[in-house]
This record gives C-alpha cells, structure tokens and sequence, in this order.
C-alpha cells in the first residue's frame, strides 16, 4: 500500500516538475556519440549489404544474356555411313541422268561429276553464339528469400536502437558523474568560505586573547583536507572529461567548458512499457528464419524458365543444328542429396534457439525491471531524506556557529558541524545521481529510454 501510495506522489510530481531525463547539453554529446560509435556504423554497413542481398534474389527474374564465341577441332569430320554415301551418289546420278533423258542403264556423260556428299560436321567447328534465358516461376524461393532479407534488416535496425540506448545510458552515466565532481566543487568552495571567516574571527580572537594557535591550525587542517578534495576532483572530472571525448569525438577544449549539474527525475512513468530493442531484435530474426525455411524448402517447387539461342555463324552448323531456338524449360529437382532438406531442418533449429533466447531474454528483463523499480522508488524516497538531513546540518551549523561567536562551545564542535553539514550536502548530490541512474535503467528496461529523452 505504501509504494502504491509513493507512485501516485511520484506521478503527481511529474505534472509539477520541469526534471527531465535531459538538457540540450547532455543531447548534444548523446548525437555526437550516435555520429561516432563504431557499432553503429558496423550496423549501417550491414544494412547496406541486406540491401545488396535483397536486389540479388529480386534480380534472380531479370534476363540473363551471354554471348560465347567457340573453337573445337574433331579428330575427323563427321560423315554419312559409307553405304549411304554411296545410295546418296547413286541417286544423284539418276536424276542427272533423268534430266539429260538418258536410259537408266547409260553411263554419265565424262564431263559430268558427282557432287561428293558433304560431311554432317567438319572437324573445324567455330561458332559464335548468343543465348538467353528468364526465370518465370521460381516456386516460392525468390519471395521467401527477399522477406528473410528484409527480417534481417528490420534486425539491424533494433540492434542500432537496442545500441542507442546503450549510448544514452553510458553518455549520462560521465555526464553525472562530472556533475557529481561539479557539485562537490561547489560545496567544497561554500565551505572553504565559512573557513576563510572563521579564520578572520580566529585572528581576532588569538589578538584578544580568547583563542590560541591551535584553534587556527585546525582551521588551516580543515582547509587542506578541502584542497586536497579540490585536487582530487580535478584529477577526476579530467579522466571523465577524457571518456567524454572518446565516446563523442568532442575537442577537450568544448569538453572542459560543459557544467553539468544533477537534476532528480521525477517523469518517469513506472507503469508504462514498450517492447525492448532486443526482443523485437529476436522476433525479426525468428521471422527470418521462419522464411529461410520456407525459400530451402522452395528448391522442390519446379521452376519455369524461358529460354533461347542464336547462332550468328552459319558456315560452322551441323546438318541437324538449327540457326536460332526459343522455348519453355520446366526445371524440377527431384533429389539433391538432402542438401534443401538439411538446410530447411538448420533454419527449424536456428528458429527454435532464438527462441530459446527471447525467452530467457524476456525472463532477464522482467527481472531487471522489478529491480529498477525498487532502485528508483528507493532513490527517490533517499532524496527526500537527505533535503531533510541537509536542512538539519545546516540549522544545526547556524546554531553551533552562533555559540561558538558567543564562546558557548569549542572550534572543534563548529568544525564538526561544518564537515556534518559538508557530508550531507555531498551524499545528496549522491542520493540525486543515483536516482537519476536507476531512473535512466527503468526507463531503458521499460523501452522507453530513447523517448524519454526526446
């Protein structure tokens, strides 16, 4: 009852507050690490190949033409049988013979001379030829395989979403981080303020006697402790000014004029989700395997092909050889070895492991959820604590202070107070950037990161 209680406050706070996931800053670094990310462009690439492979299958109805030029040489030129040469002569001397009118029992005149027959194929065959043929019907596998191509592009494009999400969170992560280090800069420097005043009202007291070397030494100790805070922090916010010129490719110089600061989220809405990247990743890859199946399985189908020849050498052609020949091919595998089946039955078992792998997926998920959930409904209630912690130190300081000036309690009693006050002011700079953090892994579980963030 109590966390429906705190959601509906935290739902009531989203209409209120102006906190978002973002600022134009931090979304300038997020499209700058999008331009840059290896990843990304690794993705693009792979598009651009589905896309190639997509226009090869179409391609696949497109006329395929070549023209080939041939030289063969025969051990000897194909000939008649010798009996039917010698019929084909015979005959050929009676109708001269029919033609001049003489008897069927004359002898040719001699200055007639047969025509020996001539060879069915001379043993020198040169021919140059052009033929062409186009799929008519491909049994299914050209429209199976174009859809499995473009699952899998559908895939890249929920690995790049899936990637940019990845990008966001790692770019907010250094980004809060320095304002972290920003935000303890700025409490150091408050402190090392009411210090430097308490040095002055030490000074004067040493003068009049109400105060000794000591009292100023724990001051000076106090002010070194806070330097070397100050130079850790420097050390810090330039090694995560560094990661944020690695992941967007900004100059140092543009980085180091960034000042980030942490702002709670309070619009996340912890009832609404979206489908993950990755899940609609392995449906798309289901799909595709799905239609894989379907185009191996397709090489069962026959085929129609249309095809034809010409012949543009004629000297070159057998008695039986034609000049030109068009006509319809009805292509039909009836048995290749298993290889379609094998290879259908590798894209059932691909099928059945992504979705092995959504499942387990989705189980993650759900998971990861529930704990986000209770990170950021925790983070937020730590918020509130520490604003009332603060406010506490602080009261608690300005009492203290004004009965140290009053001489009614010791410097180490202020000092603690203002280390007390210190440590407060930090941990809810921390408190901030952890809710902050959970906020961005809820909203990225939940699918929504990317829109929260536009």
């Amino acid at each position: 009852m109590k966390k429906i209680t705190f959601l509906l406050l935290l739902l009531h706070a989203a209409r209120v507050t102006t906190a978002q996931f973002s600022n134009p800053e931090l979304e300038r670094l997020f499209y700058a690490a999008i331009e840059k990310n290896d990843t990304l462009q690794l993705y693009s690439i792979r598009q651009q190949q589905t896309n190639v492979d997509i226009k090869n299958i179409r391609y696949n109805y497109l006329p395929r033409a070549a023209f080939n030029a041939t030289y063969t040489r025969l051990n000897n030129d194909i000939v008649f049988p010798e009996n039917l040469q010698t019929l084909l002569l015979g005959t050929q001397a009676l109708l001269i013979k029919e033609k001049l009118g003489l008897d069927f029992n004359s002898a040719l005149p001699p200055q007639v001379i047969l025509q020996q027959v001539s060879p069915i194929q001379q043993k020198n065959i040169f021919k140059t030829t052009a033929n062409a043929q186009v799929l008519l019907f491909s049994g299914g596998k050209v429209k199976h395989g174009v859809n499995a191509y473009l699952h899998q592009y559908n895939t890249y494009n929920y690995l790049s979403e899936k990637q940019k999400s990845k990008i966001w969170l790692d770019v907010a992560e250094v980004y809060d981080k320095l304002a972290l280090l920003y935000a303890s800069d700025a409490i150091i420097a408050a402190s090392e303020n009411i210090l430097t005043e308490q040095t002055r009202f030490v000074d004067a007291a040493i003068k009049n006697g109400l105060a000794t070397s000591l009292d100023r030494k724990k001051v000076e100790l106090a002010l070194q402790k806070m330097a070397l805070k100050k130079l850790e922090n420097t050390t810090g916010k330039y090694m995560l000014q560094k990661k944020l010129v690695q992941l967007t490719g900004i100059s140092i110089n543009e980085i180091t004029t960034l000042r980030p600061a942490l702002v709670p989220v309070y619009t996340i809405d912890t009832t609404v989700t979206h489908e993950r990247p990755e899940l609609k990743a392995l449906d798309e890859g289901i799909k595709a395997t799905q239609d894989k199946r379907k185009a191996e399985l397709a090489e069962y189908i026959p085929k129609v092909v249309a095809f034809g020849q010409y012949e543009f050498r004629e000297k070159n052609l057998s008695l039986f050889d034609p000049k030109w020949f068009a006509g319809i091919r009805l292509q039909w595998n009836i048995f290749d070895g298993f290889t379609a089946k094998n290879n259908a039955t590798k894209a059932s078992l691909e099928q059945k492991a992504l979705q092995i792998q959504k499942n387990a997926a989705t189980e993650l998920i759900a998971l990861a959820k529930t704990k986000y959930t209770e990170d950021y409904i925790t983070a937020t209630q730590k918020i509130t604590l520490k604003k009332a912690a603060v406010q506490l130190t602080t009261d608690t300081y300005h009492f203290i202070n004004k009965q140290y000036l009053n001489g009614l309690t010791s410097l180490t009693e202020l000092l603690n107070a203002i280390t007390d006050w210190e440590k407060e002011k930090f941990e809810l700079q921390q408190a901030t950037y952890e809710q902050r953090k959970a906020a961005l892994q809820l909203a990225d579980m939940n699918g929504t990161l990317l829109k929260q963030t536009q």
